[in-house]
């Protein structure tokens, strides 16, 4: 299996653009062979939109619609990952990912869309002000990772959005992949070594903490570029169960970040040697959150 993260610096508001650039790349990803490719968060729009968001807000469907026309002539299907701003059935907006499946000569497929649960609405963030908040954590089926989860930014800072992912499927198996999209400024600069930044570092071990601790797959995609005085880090990487380093793009600057794997074999021996499952305690957690909640609001 070839994946590619697109770690680009999409242009603030100019959706037209931005969907230019990501055909782009994807049309250079499928004659390149690759099998997925992943944009960062907000890939579509960029990240500082504020008041300008509902102007960019696609439904789903609209969503879809956009990467037709795309492939290389041959059969072989190209699964891609976008950020972008969700219309709801309600008009609201979402901070949102989909998960499409490209085909030639057939329309684009929808095997999943994210919608970003935990919206940070401190220092310079302030979602909450302009997104609604998804509601649900649901693995899926993808055809080139098998059983797959996907989170955007904030939501891999809350652990609980991992642990529902790992033990979402039959016989609560979960996901052997998890896909991670992210705007990231840069913060500590001046505390760090010339390859890497603070928050970059957080980023890193919540990556190998995840990849090990779950046993998966973690494919992590940042942005770079700038927008008002904020600078994204980029970083990408992609992690192998156990959290040894597979491939990682340069901080600050644009890459296609290209990485082969045989995901099967990668989670099967990972998990040969380290046969603890984290659903074994499932009823445990379920019975002792229910608890500490009926005990929050007493």
């Amino acid at each position: 299996m070839k994946v590619m993260l697109a770690q680009i610096a999409p242009k603030l508001g100019r959706l037209d653009d931005n969907l230019e650039l990501h055909r782009r790349i994807i049309a250079e990803a499928w004659a390149s062979g690759h099998d997925l490719v992943v944009f960062p968060e907000l890939s579509l729009t960029g990240y500082l939109l504020r008041d300008h968001v509902p102007n960019v807000a696609l439904a789903a469907e609209e969503l879809t619609g956009l990467f037709g026309g795309l492939g290389d002539g041959r059969e072989r299907p190209l699964e891609v990952v976008v950020g972008f701003v969700e219309l709801g059935a309600s008009y609201r907006c979402y901070n949102a990912a989909a998960l499409l499946r490209l085909k030639p000569a057939q329309p684009p497929g929808r095997l999943a869309v994210h919608r970003k649960v935990h919206l940070p609405t401190y220092g310079m963030f302030d979602e909450r002000r302009y997104f609604a908040p998804g509601r649900t954590f649901r693995a899926f089926q993808s055809g080139v990772l098998g059983r797959a989860g996907l989170l955007i930014c904030e939501d891999l800072w809350h652990p609980s959005s991992a642990y529902v992912l790992s033990v979402d499927g039959p016989c609560n198996e979960g996901i052997q992949a998890l896909i991670g999209m992210a705007n990231s400024p840069a913060r500590g600069v001046a505390d760090t070594t010339h390859d890497t930044v603070a928050n970059l570092e957080t980023w890193r071990r919540l990556n190998g903490l995840y990849a090990s601790l779950f046993g998966l797959v973690l494919l992590h995609c940042q942005r770079v570029g700038v927008e008002d005085s904020y600078v994204f880090t980029g970083g990408s990487e992609v992690l192998a169960p156990g959290g040894e380093v597979l491939a990682r793009a340069p901080l600050f600057a644009e890459q296609l970040l290209s990485a082969e794997l045989d995901i099967d074999s990668l989670v099967r021996w990972h998990r040969s040697v380290s046969p603890f499952t984290m659903a074994d305690d499932l009823d445990v957690v379920r019975r002792e959150l229910e608890r500490v909640s009926v005990e929050a609001f007493r």
